[in-house]
């Protein structure tokens, strides 16, 4: 298990940046696989989902874009009973669409945590999107959903080259991932090497009492 620091973002001329533009880059940075895919579905192609799937998919897309610019814009928290199994099965989907690689989203019942439904969204769909960049076009990305006695995971394994072996993002995403964490007073693990693979796993305290999911 490793310990990764969160980088600090830069500008182009080396200085850090500020509060305002960490958050406009972090903003940028994730709504760009929404808009990808959207556009991706938008072109209709022979072989491809069927019409009432395909705007399914792409309403999805827009609801998701309109959740994360709700936030940012007035920060207002949509905290509440959120299904994971739920969540990481709409941030598959996304994945999909915007890369060529195998990726297996293996189903559990409800797993149900109390957050930020928008911000946990935000936080799963990079840790899919970094494992789908490091296992590449031929590699393989697998996210797992459970819960254990009082805890809650999602877990995302990629079978890329694990840490060094590719180059680094921009860390806007991890940090993403990271205000989840501390937000929902989780944690998370990362796994990587010796060898090929990572995996990292989100670990949030899990809802018990009976809830409408958000």
């Amino acid at each position: 298990m490793s310990a990764v620091r969160v980088p600090e973002p830069f500008v182009a001329d080396g200085s850090p940046t500020s509060g305002a533009e960490q958050q406009l880059m972090r903003l940028c940075h994730d709504l760009r696989q929404y808009v990808a895919a959207g556009l991706l579905l938008s072109e209709a192609r022979p072989g491809q989902e069927a019409g009432q799937t395909r705007m399914t998919l792409i309403h999805q897309q827009f609801t998701a874009i309109a959740e994360i610019l709700a936030v940012e814009c007035d920060r207002g928290q949509d905290n509440g009973a959120v299904d994971l199994t739920k969540l990481a099965t709409e941030c598959t989907d996304v994945a999909r669409l915007t890369h060529r690689g195998r990726i297996t989203a293996r189903r559990s019942k409800q797993v149900l945590v109390h957050g930020e439904r928008t911000l946990l969204r935000r936080a799963v769909g990079n840790m899919v999107d970094n494992a789908c960049r490091a296992a590449g076009p031929n590699g393989s990305v697998t996210v797992n959903v459970g819960v254990d006695a009082d805890e809650a995971t999602v877990e995302v394994v990629d079978d890329g080259a694990g840490f060094g072996g590719i180059s680094s993002g921009t860390g806007h995403g991890l940090q993403v991932v990271a205000a989840a964490v501390r937000a929902c007073k989780g944690r998370l693990e990362i796994s990587s090497g010796p060898g090929v693979g990572t995996t990292v796993r989100l670990c949030l305290p899990a809802l018990r009492r009976p809830v409408r999911p958000a």
